[in-house]
């Protein structure tokens, strides 16, 4: 994918303050992604406008390099839900992030 460290990609070798970054950047990337769906469902914006819109916010506040780890944390709790694919696009199509 070329986003992230091996450091920042698996949970078993993160270091206590990594977890934590990765469990407080998670809440505010499902925040994020929730209102997205919302512009999408209500607002009738393309699937590649929201996806242009989690990229450019997630480069901007630096959740790059946390990417893979963020989407692999949220898989488990939140895989079924309305939005989880915006976050599982940007991880498998790194080309958003140009």
């Amino acid at each position: 994918m070329g986003t992230g460290s091996n450091r920042l990609r698996y949970p078993e070798i993160m270091s206590k303050r990594d977890r934590l970054t990765i469990e407080k950047k998670c809440d505010l990337v499902r925040e994020f992604a929730e209102n997205l769906i919302k512009d999408f469902e209500e607002k009738d914006k393309s699937e590649e406008e929201i996806l242009l819109s989690m990229a450019q916010w997630a480069k901007e506040k630096g959740f790059r390099d946390y990417w893979f780890a963020i989407d692999t944390e949220l898989q488990k709790r939140y895989e079924c839900t309305s939005w989880f694919w915006i976050v599982r696009r940007l991880r498998n199509y790194p080309d958003y992030w140009k």
